[in-house]
């Protein structure tokens, strides 16, 4: 409801302005909720403050790109949040990296390919990464061991047992990074993180 006596009222525009923005944060949550995605935001600082000011679970957003009105047209805003996104993908991977080189240190880290398998079947990852140059072909021997092989087309064998893992960590509330920053081949180039 507006009121005309009211336009001018900057405060009064504020809370019209703040409403705005709490019925599209909750209708956010609610997709959040439901899928588990997150949004990243394109408009003015101003807006993305008073955006936060209102948000339930200011969490669910990965930051927001200011509007640029002369490359608004939708691919150079599509363009622009690649870039906070992959900007956001570089520092959780640097950031995955050190939390496993920390882990170290306490023994909860694997780089033994078959202990990294069971491990993850036995929902013990928390943190897998693995270099993005990474494959093994394995032959399964049973369910928690298997054999490697040089020809991922052998008849019966997986092609790349690393896709596999990832699946087993996600799928018990790990985490799976893929990198190409070769700082983690120190390490290894599958690196496993435990729970215990």
């Amino acid at each position: 409801m507006t009121f005309p006596d009211k336009k001018s009222d900057p405060e009064h525009l504020d809370d019209v302005i703040k409403e705005y923005f709490n019925k599209i944060d909750k209708a956010l949550v609610k997709v959040h909720n439901e899928t588990d995605l997150k949004c990243a935001v394109v408009c003015t600082l101003d807006n993305y403050g008073l955006l936060m000011q209102v948000a339930d679970r200011p969490s669910v957003y990965y930051g927001y790109v200011k509007i640029d009105y002369n490359n608004r047209a939708p691919h150079q805003i599509v363009q622009q949040t690649w870039e906070l996104m992959q900007s956001l993908q570089q520092q959780r991977k640097a950031e995955a990296i050190k939390e496993v080189k920390e882990a170290i240190a306490q023994g909860k880290v694997q780089t033994d390919l078959q202990e990294i398998y069971q491990s993850a079947i036995d929902g013990r990852g928390d943190l897998l990464i693995v270099h993005q140059d990474f494959v093994q072909p394995v032959m399964m021997k049973d369910e928690r061991t298997f054999d490697y092989i040089q020809d991922s087309s052998t008849p019966g064998a997986i092609d790349d047992i690393t896709s596999d893992i990832a699946w087993q960590v996600l799928e018990k509330k790990g985490r799976t990074v893929f990198t190409t920053q070769d700082e983690i081949k120190d390490i290894g180039r599958i690196v496993l993180k435990t729970r215990y």
